[in-house]
């Protein structure tokens, strides 16, 4: 490929930087735990996997809209081809739900999500097409700082050199300036630890929670084959959670002796726990209560200060990235003058009945919102009239002015 591309020159990589490049871009490497944690091994943990799904499916169900500012006033850009893209369907087989899902697990697992547009340079985006992060194998800055991304083809034929003005780039944590960082890379041990836990749970509960001890007998036996025998008929039979319990019989002088239980068999549930809590909260920053259950599920006087926390510190980062990313990859240089695109979060504050009508009544009365705002709010279609904002204070005036007027029509 001759042109553009052909100043580009990758310099050859040591095995090193091979692998801090891998490290980087899969988030790999063997923990002190001794287990391998990379951003697909790491959705193996529960909890990475319940945050991730928790994250993506807020976001997925949070509607995109693109709007037109025009003076003191915004409209939706309803017209443009980008609104249908961002609140409907990005592409032929995808829905902006699955769209917008895919960016936040990809933002959690691997900081970046890439997306190519369809269509000519500088002119109006025909499609989004998301590129799955295994696929981006390089992204190069030049000497004039221009972007350009190797991306491999969905059939690994071959790779392509894509100038960065035909790429959608969305950044989780930036260092480097035009690279997000790995969040598993730096979390890996603590996931790691994660998953040492369950499988020593895992082992320790397969075997009943027999923990291991010794078979002593008088004498010994006659061969090794023998010994290994009797070894596994008795594991065979009092080992696994469906003999746990099981009353053993020995004969021929044969005692058990019980192993003491490790201070990690002891305190297993502790430290699981505490493992989750350092994923969930101080990793991806959401309200414990989320993921917990039972005696430990928020009040219903709670939920909503979790939602609020939830949407403030954990989902409005994101989005707001999400949303100066569009601004500045999908819209033409004469659109950022009036366009701009923004996530509707209201659902998600919506409350229970009673405080959605608490707090509709005062954003009416203090002419924030119209009564057509709040009925589009609650998927009500308008009605003639209620665009004009009102106060409850105007309407009695209005009202006590024309009984007034009126009686002073009667007495005359």
């Amino acid at each position: 490929m001759k042109g553009i591309f052909s100043r580009i020159r990758p310099k050859a990589m040591t095995s090193d930087e091979i692998s801090r490049l891998i490290i980087d871009t899969f988030g790999g490497g063997t923990t002190a735990s001794g287990q391998s944690v990379n951003s697909t091994t790491a959705m193996q943990a529960m909890a990475v996997h319940s945050c991730v799904k928790i994250k993506a499916d807020s976001i997925a169900q949070l509607p995109c809209h693109l709007y037109v500012e025009k003076g003191n006033t915004k409209d939706k850009a309803k017209d443009l081809r980008l609104y249908r893209l961002l609140h409907r369907q990005p592409n032929q087989w995808m829905t902006a739900p699955e769209f917008w899902g895919m960016c936040s697990a990809c933002l959690d697992l691997r900081g970046n999500f890439f997306a190519l547009k369809s269509g000519l340079p500088g002119r109006e985006v025909q499609e989004l097409i998301p590129i799955p992060m295994g696929r981006v194998e390089e992204v190069i800055q030049e000497a004039n700082y221009g972007l350009f991304y190797k991306v491999r083809r969905p059939d690994g034929s071959t790779t392509d050199t894509i100038p960065g003005e035909r790429i959608m780039h969305i950044r989780g944590l930036v260092l480097d300036g035009f690279m997000g960082i790995n969040p598993i890379q730096y979390a890996r041990e603590s996931i790691g630890l994660d998953q040492a836990l369950v499988k020593h749970g895992a082992k320790l509960f397969g075997h009943g929670t027999m923990i291991g001890g010794v078979l002593t007998m008088p004498g010994a036996f006659k061969d090794r084959n023998m010994a290994q025998k009797f070894l596994d008929d008795f594991n065979e039979t009092y080992s696994s959670v469906e003999n746990a319990h099981k009353t053993a019989l020995l004969e021929q002088g044969v005692t058990w002796q019980k192993m003491a239980m490790t201070s990690v068999d002891s305190q297993f549930l502790e430290a699981r726990n505490f493992q989750k809590k350092e994923i969930v909260d101080l990793f991806f920053g959401l309200p414990l209560s989320m993921l917990q259950s039972g005696d430990k599920v928020a009040t219903y006087a709670s939920a909503d200060a979790f939602d609020l926390e939830y949407v403030k510190y954990a989902l409005t980062p994101r989005l707001v990235n999400i949303e100066m990313a569009i601004f500045r990859d999908l819209l033409t240089e004469e659109q950022k003058e009036n366009y701009f695109a923004k996530f509707s979060t209201g659902g998600l504050l919506r409350g229970d009945t009673a405080a959605r009508t608490a707090y509709y009544q005062g954003m009416v009365n203090i002419e924030a919102m119209s009564p057509n705002e709040v009925r589009e709010l609650e998927d009500m279609n308008p009605y003639d009239g209620g665009d004009e904002y009102r106060t409850r204070t105007s309407t009695v005036r209005e009202k006590k002015g024309g009984e007034n007027k009126g009686g002073d029509e009667d007495e005359s």
